[in-house]
């Protein structure tokens, strides 16, 4: 074992689990993260002189390759920003992060200038030092060599599985549940049919022998009062992709949907768009639910009334960030006369609008607000840069408890000065030395503690300058909906709206009209949430 010197109290170490690939794979996650914490609660008590407190650990539930996927490694290092944190202990450095070298560069500054060690039960990591540094990237790597060889057996592995006929998805589609069959010696995983699975035969018979659309028979799923099995009631798209779903005529379908990397305004972007051409289309094991004479009668039906995207480019800068109080997408609308000139103002409405009563917005409605938002923030972040440049209250208590610093290390040098020269009692010095070493600690506690709470005069000017650039491209009519988009994402992480049902105004024939025609409107209530 290889340690560098560890004179750490327990507060300032943290705790960091995960499961892995590697381990066990008939083990539940939490009895992975148990095993995990009893080898480091055991490393602790021999190392420590106390237990690490339950809120420095910090476990791993959700699976994911990269930091971006793992919100509870995020929340580490964003800890580890903080003076008081001195370390962090793992079983072994893979567990914080298999990722590409991206993340192991991001992993090694955070590491390194924020001056925290890494501890295994093995060694321990100094990131400032070369050698130490470079046995960490190594270990780094070789996480990320050991995910990409594995990720290539098992897909491997899927593929093949596909083609013999199993279904290897997570998830069942409607009318399925996940199951297995036996074949010869082998535990095959497959489909089987439950209760939804009748819902699937009427929606197929509705849509081939009723000549009914995917709308239609949403409709009529909801007046029957049968229930998706998510949400309150269905939608045309859920009707239509049970109906183009092959596993319902005994198929098996592989990478229907393939995850594409592009790289767009030098940032890579991740979609999953559906792979029609390339997708993999194999007979199953479970007996088809759908004959295939039906299937192929509908499958004309949908294609013969599928029609192309109008818009070709973006048209929604507010794509991706707007959402109605019900959870649903707020929508782009365009509403157009049979000659192609505009009926009325594009509006945005609730992606539910047949059963959310929320009223819609045009789009010069919604822009107009956000940037009344956004520049109430970047007053609000200029009024702080104006606090800081007078000295403000914590930045007043920073220069006293420097000054007080300094002034407790000249003390502390003056009391050995005098004791060296026999001008002092040792008993009177282990007296003086105790107290201002306590003094000394209890300084330090408090200038951390204010060094956490100063904030960065950097990340206020940054935000006013991204929130400056977000209005000014609102208020554009110059810059694409495309560049409006990527600039409000950079600032807004979500939009809220919110607006009652509108009212139709009674009058008589000797009242005017309002300037908003015959519908009272109610205000419009935004909640966003800002990017910090």
């Amino acid at each position: 074992m290889y340690y560098q010197q560890i004179d750490y109290k327990p507060e300032e170490i943290l705790i960091y689990l995960r499961k892995s690939r590697s381990d066990d794979p008939l083990l539940s996650v939490e009895e992975v993260l148990q095993r995990h914490e009893t080898i480091l609660s055991e490393w602790a008590s021999t190392h420590l002189t106390a237990p690490i407190p339950e809120e420095n650990i910090y476990r791993e539930i959700v699976s994911g390759e990269t930091i971006e996927a793992r919100p509870e490694v995020q929340k580490m290092l964003k800890r580890m920003e903080s003076p008081a944190v001195k370390a962090v202990l793992v079983v072994e450095i893979q567990r914080l992060s298999r990722g590409d070298l991206e993340d192991a560069g991001r992993l090694i500054k955070l590491f390194r200038y924020t001056n925290t060690q890494v501890i295994t039960p093995q060694r321990s990591y100094n990131i400032d030092d070369e050698y130490d540094r470079d046995a960490f990237e190594r270990e780094l790597k070789r996480g990320n060599e050991y995910l990409e060889y594995t990720k290539r057996i098992l897909s491997r592995g899927r593929l093949q599985s596909v083609l013999e006929g199993n279904y290897v998805g997570s998830k069942a589609p409607y009318g399925w549940d996940r199951g297995w069959v036996t074949v010869g010696k082998k535990q095959c995983p497959t489909l089987v049919r439950n209760a939804e699975s009748d819902v699937v035969v009427l929606i197929f018979k509705l849509c081939s022998e009723d000549h009914m659309s995917p709308g239609a028979i949403a409709k009529h799923l909801d007046q029957m009062g049968i229930l998706p099995r998510s949400g309150k009631h269905w939608n045309a798209s859920t009707i239509r992709g049970i109906l183009s779903n092959p596993h319902h005529n005994g198929k098996v379908v592989w990478d229907a949907r393939k995850t594409v990397t592009t790289v767009e305004d030098q940032e890579i972007l991740k979609s999953r768009p559906r792979n029609t051409d390339g997708c993999i289309i194999a007979t199953g094991r479970h007996e088809a639910l759908i004959p295939d004479n039906v299937f192929e009668t509908v499958q004309d039906r949908l294609h013969r009334h599928t029609r192309e995207s109008f818009h070709k480019e973006l048209i929604n800068p507010f794509a991706g960030l707007l959402y109605c109080s019900c959870g649903h997408a707020m929508v782009y609308r365009i509403y157009k006369r049979p000659d192609g000139s505009l009926r009325s103002a594009p509006r945005y409405l609730c992606n539910d609008s047949s059963f959310c009563r929320t009223g819609s917005c045009t789009v010069t409605e919604l822009t107009e607000l956000v940037c009344q938002i956004l520049e109430e923030h970047i007053k609000a972040f200029k009024v702080e840069l104006d606090q800081m440049e007078d000295g403000g209250t914590l930045q007043k208590q920073l220069e006293v408890l420097t000054r007080r610093k300094a002034e407790l290390e000249k003390k502390e040098i003056s009391q050995w000065e005098k004791y060296s020269e026999e001008k002092m009692p040792k008993e009177v010095f282990e007296f003086l030395n105790r107290k201002v070493l306590y003094e000394k600690e209890e300084n330090q506690k408090a200038l951390d503690k204010a060094l956490a709470a100063v904030p960065d005069r950097t990340i206020y000017e940054q935000k006013i300058y991204q929130f400056e650039d977000a209005v000014a491209a609102l208020r554009s009519g110059s810059a694409t909906a495309k560049a409006k988009n990527r600039i409000l994402k950079s600032c807004i992480q979500r939009i809220e709206y919110h607006r009652g049902t509108p009212k139709r105004i009674k009058r008589s024939s000797d009242t005017l009209l309002p300037v908003g025609g015959r519908w009272n409107s109610p205000p419009i209530e935004l909640s966003v949430q800002l990017k910090y």
